[in-house]
């Protein structure tokens, strides 16, 4: 088993996902969200009027597992990414456990997944590169 190792970069700060990265976040959270309650996908709700009925009886049906599929899936695969990050990642750039910053990263991890995951690599990354510079 990996012992813990401390970065020499510590994050102390949160910054919100930007270009590719935020579109995936949110498209994450909206099938999140749309994942979780059956009343999106039944008649009379936007999705199915405009979107599901004009699939026709077979599109209808098979919904209901697509909805059942994404809301195990994603909420299984982003709490387990999850904790791996705040174990792995969050630790070892000596982000505080459960202060606000490591609050933020842990939600943005949940909701954008791998997402969110790349872009804490890329915060991590850019001030590696500013603390190198700064010496």
């Amino acid at each position: 088993m990996a012992t813990h190792k401390a970065s020499s970069v510590t994050i102390d700060e949160y910054k919100f996902p930007r270009g590719s990265k935020q579109f995936g976040t949110l498209v994450c959270g909206v099938l999140m969200a749309l994942s979780t309650k059956r009343k999106y996908i039944e008649p009379g709700s936007l999705l199915h009027d405009q979107v599901l009925a004009r699939g026709g009886a077979k599109t209808i049906q098979y919904s209901k597992y697509v909805q059942n599929f994404l809301f195990y899936f994603l909420f299984g695969a982003h709490g387990i990414e999850t904790v791996h990050f705040a174990l792995t990642k969050l630790k070892r750039h000596n982000v505080k456990f459960l202060s606000f910053v490591w609050l933020k990263w842990v939600v943005t991890a949940f909701v954008g997944g791998t997402f969110a995951i790349q872009h804490f690599d890329e915060v991590v990354e850019a001030k590696e590169i500013k603390t190198i510079k700064e010496i």
